[in-house]
């Protein structure tokens, strides 16, 4: 292969689709001292990569991090007010707001794809175990005259917890759960547009001067760090309860089929399932493709190159205002537009693991249904309140790529504007003010949709994990029926 080839090949190669196909590891029938190797560890999957951004959400979620940055909320409070509030006071907070956007979406973008992968690489290994297991019970020497009244009420194990609320841990959890919820309520919504109105309406008061932007856009830069923080902590939590649960399904599913191998002394290895990409236009083609160069290795070098660029002309600028607002509207700029890629690719990726879930929650109904074992698992919690369908709606509206376009152009049209004012403070202000107002309500819109979805995602998996259990306790019973025979 020649270098022109291979360049092609570097270049075209993120955003590629990606085929998920693997089996689940074959508990094969062998010796009592190699039992315990034999049990699937998800973390051996996990390469340094994923390793490294779980720990920074980690971080990001925890209580030393909202400490840290509600003393740096406290102490910029009070600077302001010892120096009467000055331009670079808001300026700064205006930066760090878009500073700390950026950097958020640029680690989530590379976390949510390797979350999606995970995800639908442990759903492949469930329906390959679950071909297995079904061939093994459909085998002539299965008969199904196990008592089901009797193992639906065997009392079950459940170390996981409840999968609609997040457990709490101290008083912190308790804070970020009712924040959580209150940012997502109507009253939120009616404040932030209240604010909004009342900030237009004393335009002309304030002559719509800079000063005048300078206000809004403070607020909201406010309001995204705060708010973000205790996201963080949800999200955290979130991901802790999903580890937790898929190791337990795991060990269940492993148990459960090495009791069925050695009872059938069967060594057939569980069969490869491959899970195909859904369909994409090339608008979401290109989404991708961007996505993949921002959460990777070179979009971490355009962004040192941007920032040591702009500390090397602080000195040409004179350390102006109009410098310190050069950072804030380039992160400002390119967040807007990572924000919405992001959001694409979380509602899609989303939808493709739900379509997925769908098809092994189908195996397990039929396997039960075989069983004439009565399902232990009640449908999915359903909401039908207005926030909910409007969160679901503007969520449906940013899985298009038609948003992302959109957003684009808006970007486009501020670039341009802030160029014919010669990139003055006015312009770069003008340019900051839309898309931290647009950023401030899709993060009170979406953060219903984001919530509700990690619940749902929660009940299935603890659904699963109960199916499990109920599966391995008629096994058991079953594999000692007939050895009493």
């Amino acid at each position: 292969m020649g270098f022109k080839e291979k360049l092609w090949r570097w270049l075209s190669a993120p955003g590629s689709p990606i085929t998920v196909s693997c089996s689940a590891p074959t508990q094969y029938v062998v010796t009592e001292e190699s039992k315990e190797a034999r049990l699937f560890n998800p973390e051996e999957r996990k390469k340094l990569g994923g390793r490294i951004f779980d720990t920074v959400t980690r971080l990001a979620g925890s209580r030393a991090a909202f400490i840290s940055t509600l003393l740096v909320l406290i102490g910029w409070a009070i600077a302001g007010g010892i120096l009467g509030a000055p331009d670079n006071w808001q300026i700064f907070m205006q930066d760090g707001s878009s500073i700390q956007c950026y950097i958020s979406d640029t680690l989530l973008m590379r976390q949510q794809h390797n979350h999606c992968i995970s995800l639908l690489t442990f759903i492949a290994q469930l329906r390959s175990r679950n071909t297995t297991q079904r061939r093994l019970f459909h085998s002539p020497d299965f008969r199904t005259d196990v008592d089901a009244n009797q193992v639906l009420q065997m009392a079950i194990k459940d170390d996981v917890g409840d999968a609609v609320k997040l457990p709490t841990e101290n008083w912190f959890d308790v804070c970020c759960n009712w924040v959580s919820e209150a940012v997502g309520s109507l009253a939120a919504w009616t404040v932030y547009w209240g604010g909004i109105f009342a900030w237009i309406g004393v335009g002309d008061m304030l002559g719509w001067s800079d000063l005048w932007q300078l206000y809004i856009n403070t607020a909201v830069a406010v309001e995204l760090t705060f708010t973000s923080m205790f996201l963080q902590n949800t999200r955290r939590r979130h991901m802790l309860y999903l580890k937790k649960c898929l190791k337990s399904i795991m060990e269940a599913d492993c148990e459960l089929e090495t009791k069925l191998r050695e009872h059938f002394n069967d060594n057939e290895p569980n069969p490869v399932i491959t899970i195909p990409p859904p369909e994409r236009s090339r608008g979401v083609r290109a989404i991708d493709y961007y996505a993949d160069v921002v959460g990777s290795g070179v979009g971490v070098v355009i962004s040192l190159a941007v920032f040591a660029a702009w500390l090397g002309v602080g000195n040409l600028m004179e350390w102006s205002s109009n410098w310190w607002l050069i950072i804030g509207t380039y992160t400002g700029l390119i967040g807007f537009l990572d924000g919405f890629a992001l959001r694409n690719v979380y509602f899609r990726q989303d939808m493709w693991t739900d379509e997925q879930f769908a098809i092994l929650i189908e195996a397990d109904e039929m396997t039960y249904q075989y069983l004439n074992l009565p399902i232990p698992t009640g449908p999915l919690p359903e909401s039908h309140d207005l926030r909910t369908r409007v969160s679901n709606w503007m969520g449906y509206i940013c899985a298009k790529a038609m948003a992302v376009g959109v957003a684009i152009i808006i970007i486009i049209a501020l670039i341009c504007i802030a160029s014919g004012m010669q990139w003055s403070e006015t312009g770069q202000l003008i340019c900051n003010t839309p898309t931290m107002i647009i950023e401030g309500f899709l993060l009170v819109v979406l953060i219903q949709g984001h919530n509700k979805s990690n619940m749902r995602r929660r009940v299935i998996l603890h659904d699963i994990f109960i199916r499990r259990l109920k599966l391995l306790q008629y096994g058991c019973k079953w594999c000692s029926k007939k050895e009493d025979d």
